[in-house]
């Protein structure tokens, strides 16, 4: 589980995965990545009182769901036949973990990926037809296959840090077998209808909310033009970090968000500007 100043809505989100997962848990891993609010005390604090003695809470230092990615691929290391990945603002369906676990292992060849169903949200009808028809799926939840981390471990795939539209990434990486193909290999991501995540709709009335809309637009268009930089490399030539990237991209902004209006080069040019200077603390440090 991936937090990121998740306080506020991590109690509801462990309290519900608790109830649906099963005791072939071997360890839920909650990496708290770059936190300033007390996201942690309130895990330890649900830990106690649930007594959830498989819920291991890391500390991450730098506030990069990537980073927070690479690390648990590559140095936690745990292995088990199903790797799930979910964020910590989102809730699960019904017994929604074995369901998917057996589904996973039920399939044969293992897929690489089993996606967590949409089951909320504007433009529903859309977003599940991009996991029926074009196995795509989201960093809210999907579980991976054992064979599949130990490709992705082999081959020695990262995400760099600071890129934007990760489960675009994620996803052409998971169809591909990490060759990043121009088309999907056959049945490499697979789904369980009716079996995922949903999440309670943004309030316009409510500033955290807000705040949380304008990150994401600001997430998803300049993840955009950050996956054309990408997609002309091949994967192992990827950099580390996206800061060369992005600084080229504030060099030719003009250039590069004229498809954008106003509003949205606003916000990508303040996202652009927060992640040059945390990446000069990172550089610094």
């Amino acid at each position: 589980m991936f937090a990121y100043n998740e306080a506020q809505n991590l109690e509801t989100s462990l309290n519900n995965m608790f109830n649906n997962i099963d005791d072939r848990v071997k360890t839920v891993y909650l990496l708290a990545n770059g936190c300033t609010d007390n996201t942690i005390a309130v895990a330890e604090t649900i830990k106690q009182r649930i007594a959830f003695s498989k819920l291991e809470i890391i500390e991450i230092k730098l506030g990069d769901k990537c980073n927070a990615w690479n690390h648990y691929i590559h140095e936690i290391k745990d292995d088990a036949e199903c790797h799930f990945f979910v964020d910590a603002d989102v809730i699960f369906s019904d017994n929604c973990f074995p369901i998917l676990y057996d589904t996973l292992l039920a399939t044969n060849p293992t897929p690489n990926v089993i996606a967590g169903y949409p089951l909320s949200g504007r433009n529903l009808e859309f977003y599940q037809s991009l996991v029926t028809e074009r196995s795509c799926f989201y960093g809210n939840l999907y579980g991976a296959s054992q064979a599949y981390i130990e490709m992705i471990r082999k081959a020695g795939f990262h995400l760099p840090i600071g890129l934007n539209w990760i489960d675009s990434f994620l996803t052409k990486a998971a169809n591909t077998d990490i060759q990043f193909l121009d088309h999907n290999l056959p049945n490499r991501v697979i789904y369980k209808k009716g079996v995922g995540f949903q999440f309670e709709s943004l309030s316009p009335f409510k500033i955290d909310d807000i705040k949380l809309y304008k990150n994401r637009i600001a997430r998803y268009e300049l993840g955009k033009i950050q996956e054309v930089y990408l997609d002309n490399m091949n994967c192992s030539e990827w950099p580390e970090n996206m800061s060369t990237i992005n600084q080229d991209i504030v060099s030719r902004f003009e250039h590069k968000t004229k498809h954008l209006g106003f509003v949205k080069k606003y916000l990508v040019k303040q996202r652009l500007k927060r992640l040059l200077k945390s990446s000069l603390l990172v550089n610094k440090t």
